[in-house]
Parts: C-alpha cells; sequence; structure tokens
C-alpha cells in the first residue's frame, strides 16, 4: 500500500475527448443495430450505417449479447474504479466522479486509478560556488 500514499486526495484526469467519442458513437451504433437497425442514418455515419444495418439485421441477437455484455463489464469496471479510489483515498466527490466517467469510458478511465500518473514535485536547486 505503500505507492498509494503520495497522491493528491482529488487526483482526476477526463478521459481523452477523443476516446469518448469513440465510445459514444460505438454504443449508439450498437444500440440502434441491436434496437432498430433500419435507421441508423447514413447521412451521420456515411458506410459504417451501412455495415451497422446489416451486422443489426443478420445478426441481432449477437448485438444484444455484445450490448448487455458490454454493459456488464463496464459496471464491473465501475465497481474496480471504487476500489482503487478507497485504496488511493480520494474523497467522495473525485470518487463519485471517477465511478461516473469510467461506468460511462470503462478501461479508458480505469487506466488512469490502475496507473495514476504522479505530479513530479521540481528538484531543489543547489546553490554550487
Amino acid at each position: 500500500m505503500g505507492k498509494y500514499k503520495r497522491l493528491s486526495e482529488d487526483y482526476f484526469r477526463l478521459t481523452n475527448p477523443v476516446v469518448m467519442s469513440a465510445v459514444c458513437v460505438g454504443v449508439y451504433l450498437l444500440t440502434m443495430a441491436w434496437l432498430d437497425p433500419e435507421n441508423i442514418s447514413p447521412t451521420y455515419f456515411g458506410r459504417v450505417a451501412d455495415l451497422a444495418t446489416w451486422i443489426g439485421t443478420e445478426y441481432n441477437n449477437g448485438c444484444k449479447q455484445l450490448l448487455l455484455s458490454s454493459v456488464a463489464i463496464h459496471v464491473t469496471e465501475m465497481i474496480a474504479a471504487l476500489y482503487y479510489c478507497d485504496k488511493l483515498r480520494l474523497n467522495r466527490t473525485v470518487t463519485i466522479a471517477w465511478m461516473v466517467q469510467t461506468l460511462f469510458f470503462g478501461i479508458f478511465s480505469l487506466w488512469y486509478l490502475i496507473w495514476p500518473r504522479r505530479e513530479l514535485k521540481p528538484e531543489p536547486v543547489s546553490k554550487s560556488d
């Protein structure tokens, strides 16, 4: 537990916005492929909409299983985030932020808790003759 002592109690890192966008689009397409594959907009998604429509039509049950499995994995990762926040001794507000971010973005958020980036303190300048 010695490696968890030097971190600030308000340690929080936001997931990369590009990754956040990719995860949101992926979850949206997977949900639409399962629930309503015919209404995925090719205006916004282009050829990816055709692929998602085909997968949703041909492998609808697979889309359902993949989406529900992803939700279960993200909930498990959220519980892991709670565990790591406790180990790192983070305050409650930051713990809630980590849990919500990890619920939505999974390992891309949990990564910063498992391997936290510590701010390096500047070395004291010594005066030499």
